[in-house]
């Protein structure tokens, strides 16, 4: 009981356990239907689920600056998983737990996020609020916004919901109390998290420092100013060991490209309407949206489980200060994105940044709720707007249509369900305004059913019509045990389930931070996405390029016998091998770049086979023991297996891999080129019996001059920008620890004198 009494008087423990439990409370239903192993859909099962475990054994296996070999066919750990997890200190306390148990552990890691997205939204509340109840409220509001609730198939997104609210805590206690540790640490804390909303997040910082601080009264704001300034180069200095390495990544992908475009920077009707509704109604999961779009992967959810806007409307209506004109530029670029889309740099139209709108809007909750009596008249006329607003929308959605005529309505049950919840907010809001019991637990009791229900409705539309669980698991199960029994080889297989879960090297294509190399290389089959790899089964001829020796089935081979036999629920699969090329093989010749974009594209795998693509520029001298051929030499009706057959024979020998690179060993009786089709990088260096040799980009694989006689080839591999990010980080923190030592002593000093 004393326990329990001082749990209850510690408003930190006590909020962290109330979102836990919400979290345990919409969340566990669907633990126990997996017998706790635990799935939601599309991205959430095939890229968190796999990228979590892949990086676990990828760290395991070459720490943080390694190469991957499970991630497509190879990328860098810190480009490859950064965006991810590899910052997320949620993601290192998993790897406390064995790899392959995550899918058990994974809900009780997210009921963990909620947590502390609860906790740190509490702490920033509590600066501004007096009444620890009305700040419960907030925090609740804020962790179980629309936006959590819309991302909860993205797994690592909750990360960043989690550990936002730092900065504001930070720069508040800067500025109030001259003390910039907290800054610091949280700009460390949210650089090394994840690099991509990190932009976002700063920029909506220095949006809000204008907003809360700034003044007429320059000199007077020019020593915080610069100070703020220095915090975020030590913060940021301080997290250069892995966000230099990424932002010099994603500075040379092509998947990382602004778009300043007239057609992107204004909505269009429908647009605005799907904002107002992500704003008014509960979130609904982003592949089977009941209205206006059929489905769109964007974060596009703000809602405030039962309140919604009304107390945000009732905060602008009455008050003439820096919350409400934040409130209202923060209103104004979620439907202009000429303006939104400024917080990622123009990179991305989708709205990820409502997480910072979100917890603008809790925090006028709490000021509406602790003031309540104040704002009565504002309140009924906020929750007639709302209700206006939500009738607008309803009536929108039936009346409008399409360019092709069809309707905005997907779902009209499930529409008008989320109709209800929102004018149910609506109504609860102004009865408990009319009887005052706002002052009552019966507040906090219905915002926590209302975000029990909405985030549990989501988790349960998104695995309506999703993968079952025993599906799924099944193939999770075989992946667990699938090993490749020639190193020299990858699994042709496009999952990244099949490919992450045990570490094997194969063809996983849902990603978009693979390698540099492997979008040069698409790029030779005229692909470009974002999301999706190149399918190696597409092209004739590709996957035995690329060494897909090996493929799973649940069928027994007609031909021959299986290499290994695995069970799930006592039903077998089988791993058959096919004719492939190794990973490194001899060639006598190259075509241009060119001349290969001139084959039909179906062809050019074929062509590959008989040729080693360069670029049209490539000194001579580099390819100078290679024979040209051109497009009339390539040969169209050509055996891939008889290829392969041939191929074999020029094959390196002794070929091993790991995660700092690959060795191998070469026996040619004349001189000759060798090609790894292993992503080409600036990473990577090459030695031949210790002595350097330059590696030649053969269309974003390997290709290296080898010389005749018996030779042991070595590759190794360091991310670009690790070695200076470490020092500049080493460097960041002493100066760090150097002031938080000096402020201590400081403090000490001044309670001595």
């Amino acid at each position: 009981m004393n326990l329990l009494n001082r749990l209850k008087k510690n408003d930190y423990i006590c909020i962290f356990l109330i979102c836990f439990l919400l979290a345990f409370l919409s969340l566990v239903v669907f633990i126990i239907q997996g017998n706790g192993f635990f799935i939601i859909r599309d991205d959430f099962n095939e890229q968190q689920i796999p990228f979590t475990i892949g990086l676990h054994k990828s760290l395991l296996d070459s720490g943080l600056n390694g190469f991957s070999w499970c991630l497509d066919l190879g990328t860098s750990t810190m480009q490859g998983y950064g965006f991810y997890e590899l910052g997320s200190p949620f993601f290192w306390l998993s790897m406390l737990f064995p790899a392959q148990l995550f899918p058990y552990i994974v809900a009780w890691i997210f009921m963990l996020k909620y947590a502390v997205a609860g906790l740190f939204a509490y702490i920033y509340l509590k600066l501004f609020i007096q009444h620890n109840k009305y700040a419960y409220i907030g925090a609740i509001l804020y962790a179980f916004s629309g936006f959590s609730t819309v991302n909860i198939m993205y797994y690592h997104f909750h990360d960043v919901i989690a550990l936002f609210p730092l900065l504001l805590i930070g720069l508040e206690l800067a500025i109030r109390k001259k003390d910039y540790r907290l800054l610091t640490f949280a700009i460390f804390i949210n650089a090394f998290l994840n690099y991509f909303f990190f932009v976002g997040a700063a920029i909506f910082l220095i949006v809000y420092y204008l907003f809360r601080f700034f003044n007429r009264d320059l000199k007077a704001r020019l020593k915080e100013i610069v100070f703020c300034f220095a915090s975020g180069i030590v913060g940021v200095g301080m997290a250069a060991i892995l966000f230099i390495p990424s932002i010099m990544y994603i500075s040379q992908s092509s998947r990382s490209t602004s778009s300043f475009i007239l057609e992107n920077l204004i909505y269009s009707f429908r647009y605005i309407l799907f904002n107002i509704k992500g704003i008014l109604l509960p979130a609904e999961a982003m592949t089977d949206i009941s209205a206006i779009f059929p489905s769109k992967f964007y974060s596009t959810a703000a809602y405030l489980p039962l309140f919604g806007i009304i107390f945000v409307i009732t905060y602008i209506i009455k008050n003439r200060d820096w919350l409400s004109r934040l409130l209202i530029f923060c209103f104004v670029a979620a439907f202009v994105p000429m303006i939104g889309r400024v917080f990622f740099l123009y990179m991305d139209p989708q709205n990820r940044w409502w997480h910072c709108f979100v917890l603008m809007m809790s925090l006028a909750t709490c000021l509406v709720l602790e003031n309540h009596e104040e704002y009565k008249k504002q309140i009924h006329i906020s929750a007639l707007i709302n209700v206006l607003l939500i009738c607008v929308l309803f009536i929108s959605a039936f009346v409008f249509k399409d360019a092709d005529g069809s309707s905005y309505i997907y779902s009209k049950n499930r529409f008008i369900l989320y109709i209800l919840i929102g004018l149910a907010g609506c109504c609860i809001t102004v009865f408990l305004n009319n009887k005052q019991l706002f002052s009552s637990a019966l507040p906090i009791v219905l915002v926590s059913g209302f975000a029990c229900i909405t985030t549990a409705l989501t988790v349960y539309v998104y695995r309506s019509n999703g993968k079952p669980v025993e599906v799924y698991k099944e193939q999770y199960d075989i992946a667990c045990q699938v090993e490749i029994p020639d190193s020299q080889y990858r699994l042709n297989n496009a999952s990244n389930v099949f490919s992450m879960v045990n570490n094997v090297s194969g063809f996983s294509l849902f990603t978009s931070t693979d390698s540099v190399g492997i979008t040069e290389f698409e790029s030779l089959f005229d692909y470009y996405d974002p999301v999706n790899g190149l399918n190696k089964n597409d092209y004739s001829g590709l996957a035995e390029l690329l060494g897909g020796k090996y493929y799973v089935t649940n069928e027994y081979p007609e031909i021959g016998s299986p290499v290994a036999v695995y069970y799930s629920n006592e039903i077998p699969y089988y791993l058959v091998e096919t004719a492939a090329c190794p990973i490194g093989f001899a060639i006598d010749s190259y075509i241009s770049e060119s001349d290969l974009k001139d084959i039909p594209v179906e062809y050019r795998a074929i062509a590959l086979l008989q040729a080693a693509v360069v670029d049209d520029n490539i000194p001579t001298d580099s390819i100078s023991g290679l024979n040209r051929k051109y497009v009339n030499d390539i040969s169209t009706d050509y055996s891939i297996e008889e290829a392969c057959d041939s191929i074999i024979k020029k094959s390196v020998s002794n070929f091993s891999k790991d995660g700092h690179g690959f060795t191998c060993s070469s026996s040619y009786i004349d001189n000759t080129y060798v090609y790894f089709s292993v992503p080409y990088d600036k990473g990577w260096t090459a030695t031949i019996d210790g002595a350097n040799a330059e590696i030649i980009n053969s269309g974003g694989m390997m290709l290296l001059a080898v010389p005749s006689g018996s030779h042991d080839i070595a590759f190794s591999y360091i991310t670009p920008g690790y070695n200076l990010g470490m020092k500049i980080s080493l460097l960041c923190w002493v100066i760090f620890i150097s002031i938080y030592i000096y402020k201590i002593v400081t403090k000490r000093k001044n309670i001595n004198s």
